[in-house]
């Protein structure tokens, strides 16, 4: 009759621990939803600046095109052309440069993001 009571307290207390176990898993399962949601919006961020820059390059190689095509088209010399033209590079590339700072900060954090996913996958 002890044995049997010594087996019941035993398995209640298996229960219990059980139990503990389960709701760690589940804490576990949305802390790891939470970082793989980070992680899709940080790849968003991603692309959508990766686009600006894509966006930005573009504008700069039609600039070049445009000005090998037409050399004096709208009445204005070269040289007051390209001193345009470097007005606008000079602001598109501090322009590029933020991009870039973005990119790399978007880099960094969805680095962390997926070393965090690596380590709560390993917990389970």
């Amino acid at each position: 009759m002890e044995i049997l009571k010594s087996m019941q307290g035993d398995m209640k207390s298996m229960q219990g621990e059980m139990k503990s176990m389960q709701s760690e898993m589940k804490k576990t399962n949305e802390k790891l939803e939470n970082v793989e949601n980070k992680t899709d919006k940080n790849t968003i961020l991603l692309e959508d600046l990766n686009k600006k820059v894509q966006i930005i390059a573009e504008v700069s190689y039609s600039l070049t095109e445009q000005i090998d095509r037409e050399k004096d088209k709208d009445g204005k010399s070269l040289k007051d052309r390209l001193n345009i033209i470097e007005l606008a590079v000079t602001d598109t590339s501090s322009r590029v440069k933020d991009v870039q700072k973005d990119l790399s900060r978007a880099v960094r954090v969805t680095a962390e993001n997926w070393a965090e996913i690596v380590e709560l996958k390993a917990v389970k």
